[in-house]
């Protein structure tokens, strides 16, 4: 993906450093990150440039800043609640959903169907499976909300 991002992972890194938080920020390059941790696993200086993608998609959804590309919001909002609901990923699902909200559903559709009849799609879970998770999130939720703001 790192040919579609603005800044590459070593500039968003560099970018930190400078204290340019919102050129990260606004950036897609967090948002496009798949979290292959390729660019962690070949970092010379042995940090997580992986992570800090994560952690600066964290802090720019909670900041309110959204993705320039649509879909990549849509993504990600549906990439949440299904954590939030099964408590782990179930990529169908997303994909799905992304698919449907983008009203791109039926380009998609062959390709499902071929990946379903060959096995390669599981079924979506029961939303049975995430209290565990779900009562983690709602902890961590009232802890970050009683925390002093800075």
């Amino acid at each position: 993906m790192v040919a579609k991002m603005d800044l590459h992972p070593a500039q968003v890194m560099h970018s930190i450093r400078l204290g340019r938080e919102e050129a990260v920020l606004n950036s897609n390059s967090i948002w496009l990150c798949i979290g292959c941790e390729t660019c962690s696993a070949r970092c010379p200086q042995q940090v997580e440039p992986a992570a800090v993608m994560t952690a600066a998609r964290l802090l720019a959804w909670q900041k309110g800043i959204q993705p320039k590309v649509k879909e990549i919001s849509i993504y990600y909002k549906g990439f949440v609640s299904n954590m939030r609901l099964n408590g782990k990923i179930h990529d169908a699902s997303i994909a799905g959903i992304t698919q449907l909200r983008t009203g791109q559903l039926m380009g998609n559709l062959p390709l499902a169907w071929k990946l379903f009849t060959k096995g390669r799609l599981k079924s979506p879970p029961l939303p049975l499976g995430g209290g565990r998770f779900r009562r983690i999130y709602k902890r961590a939720l009232a802890v970050e909300k009683s925390a002093p703001k800075k």
